[in-house]
C-alpha cells in the first residue's frame, strides 16, 4: 500500500542514488530501507532501481515513478493546505439569494467587498423573493439570503440581522401630470391605478403598500401584480399604472419613468433589508461572509446604532450557533 512515508523513502533513494545516504536522510537503517524499496517494486510490478555493488540508478520506470511521487506529495500538501483554508473560512462555496431591489442597492458593494477579501470563496447568486429565500434556506439550497424584514413568521431556524434601511417612493410614467413635482403626498394618488408586488410571492411588500395608502385614507386600486422589480418598472413605463417602490431603485434608470419622494411621515413607508442564514450553520465560509458584511456595515453606516455583524458573528461563534 502506497503512503507518504514510503514515497518519501523512495524519493530519498532516487535523489541520493545511494542507500546509505538515503537511510540517514530518512532516519532509518539501511537494511529496512532496502527491504521497503523491494516491497515497493513488488507492489508497482516493475523494477524501479538498477543495483550493483558500485552504484544505484533509476530504471526508465523509476524515473516516471519519481515524477509521480513528487506530484503525489505536492497534492497531499495542497489537500492539507486547502483543508486548513476551508477551516479558516478562506475557501469554500456560498449560495446567496437576494431580492431584486437589493441588486440596485447595497448588494453589489457588499459582494465586491467580500470578493476582494476572500477571492477563493466561490459565490452563486440567485434573485428570488423573500418567501422563496426562506424556503431555500430551510431546505439548505441557500446559505445566505438578502431579504425584507420583519418576517411574517419568525422561526428559530433562521437568524436575521438588519443590514440597511430603505423608504418607499412613487414611480410614475414620465408623462404623468404629477411627474414634475419634487414630492408627492399619498392622498394625491388616491384615484390612481397601481401595480403592486404579488400578494402571494411578496406578501410583506404588498401589505406594506396597502397599509401606507390606508394611512392616507384610501385603499389602492391594484390593477397589476408581479413579483420582480423589473416587471414593476416595465408596467409603469408602459403607462398602465403607478407603483410604490423602494427608493434604491432610482438606480434603475428608465427613460419613461419618473421617481418622486413621498412627503408622508407614516412608518409604513420605511423598509428593512436584512441578511438571513440558518442559525445552526457552522460553515467557516458563512462566518467569513458575516464578518466581512459587518465590517462593511460599520464603515458605510447602512444602519445606525446597530451592532455590527462582525460582533454578532463573534457572539454566535462563542455560543456555537453560527
Amino acid at each position: 500500500m502506497l503512503n507518504s512515508r514510503l514515497l518519501k523513502q523512495f524519493i530519498a533513494v532516487a535523489e541520493e542514488l545511494h542507500f546509505g545516504r538515503a537511510a540517514e536522510r530518512v532516519n532509518i537503517a539501511q537494511s529496512p530501507l532496502s527491504q521497503a524499496m523491494q516491497k515497493l517494486e513488488t507492489y508497482v510490478g516493475t523494477a524501479l532501481f538498477l543495483r550493483n555493488k558500485r552504484a544505484v540508478s533509476l530504471t526508465p520506470a523509476g524515473k516516471v515513478f519519481l515524477d509521480e511521487a513528487y506530484q503525489w506529495l505536492k497534492y497531499e500538501q495542497l489537500a492539507i493546505e486547502r483543508a486548513q483554508s476551508a477551516k479558516n473560512g478562506e475557501i469554500g462555496h456560498l449560495s446567496i439569494g437576494f431580492i431584486g431591489s437589493a441588486g440596485y442597492g447595497f448588494m453589489p458593494t457588499l459582494i465586491n467587498h467580500f470578493r476582494q477579501s476572500h477571492p477563493r470563496i466561490r459565490l452563486r447568486l440567485v434573485e428570488m423573493t423573500t418567501l422563496d429565500q426562506l424556503e431555500q434556506l430551510k431546505n439548505r439550497y441557500l446559505d445566505l439570503g438578502l431579504l425584507r424584514t420583519p418576517l411574517a413568521q419568525k422561526t428559530s431556524l433562521i437568524q436575521t440581522h438588519l443590514y440597511a434601511h430603505d423608504k418607499l417612493m412613487v414611480a410614475l410614467p414620465k408623462k404623468h401630470p404629477l411627474s414634475g413635482q419634487k414630492t408627492i403626498g399619498l392622498k394625491q394618488l388616491a384615484h390612481e391605478s397601481f401595480v403592486a408586488f404579488s400578494k402571494e410571492k411578496v406578501p410583506a411588500a404588498h401589505a406594506q403598500m396597502i397599509a401606507a395608502c390606508s394611512t392616507a385614507g384610501f385603499y389602492p386600486d391594484i390593477a397589476q401584480e408581479c413579483s420582480q422589480v423589473a416587471s414593476v418598472i416595465c408596467f409603469v413605463a408602459a403607462g398602465l399604472s403607478i407603483a410604490l417602490i423602494p427608493s434604491n431603485l432610482t438606480a434603475l434608470i428608465h427613460p419613461k419613468v419618473q421617481y418622486i419622494p413621498l412627503s408622508d411621515k407614516t412608518p409604513f413607508l420605511n423598509q428593512e433589508i436584512s441578511i438571513a442564514w440558518r442559525s445552526n450553520d457552522d460553515s467557516p465560509a458563512l462566518a467569513s461572509f458575516l464578518k466581512a458584511a459587518g465590517s462593511l456595515q460599520e464603515q458605510i453606516g447602512t444602519v445606525r446604532k446597530e451592532p455590527g455583524l462582525a460582533r454578532l458573528n463573534q457572539a454566535h461563534r462563542a455560543e456555537g450557533s453560527v
